[in-house]
């Protein structure tokens, strides 16, 4: 990030040093879900290889996408009009940069790594016969088959809200 930044000619000042601190929460999010992908196929008795190719073709592409998501949330920060655009235009393209670099580690070289390094347990059982996703399962389709119920409870409990927002001291 600080070779595209010395590249484009953006200046180090506490805007784009700040703009370094906003993508460094977002940094390891796309690392961290490639190996958690590659970990549960793992635990599920899959192979390496498959692991690795699964974790790539399934991420890598919404991750991307969030990627330019998030970057893009700053561009009105950047097109702003008037003398304190000179200083927060940097910080689209600084989170720009550190977020498509850290995209293309967590898609190309995570799974290598995790191809490498991970060593998991075979679990005996399905992750997926647990009681808490039983229950989740179970309440999932409950609210799918009683949709008139769960609309009718979120905007009770909505009107709810809006009708005791009046007591809560500011």
């Amino acid at each position: 990030v600080f070779l595209g930044i010395s590249i484009f000619g953006i200046d180090l000042h506490k805007v784009s040093l700040g703009s370094l601190i906003i993508a460094l929460g977002l940094l390891v999010d796309d690392a961290i879900i490639i190996v958690e992908m590659m970990a549960n196929k793992l635990e599920q008795g899959w192979n390496r290889d498959d692991a690795a190719k699964y974790a790539y073709g399934t991420t890598a592409f919404p991750m991307l996408t969030g990627t330019l998501v998030t970057a893009a949330g700053f561009i009105p920060v950047s097109l702003g009009a008037g003398s304190a655009s000179e200083f927060t235009s940097s910080i689209f393209f600084v989170v720009l940069m550190a977020l498509v670099i850290s995209w293309l580690v967590a898609a190309l070289v995570a799974p290598l790594l995790g191809h490498k390094l991970l060593v998991v347990k075979k679990k005996s059982h399905d992750l997926y016969t647990t009681k808490f996703y039983n229950a989740f399962r179970q309440g999932i389709r409950w609210s799918l088959g009683h949709r008139v119920r769960v609309i009718a409870l979120t905007v009770g409990c909505f009107a709810a809200a809006l009708l005791v927002s009046p007591l809560v001291k500011t």
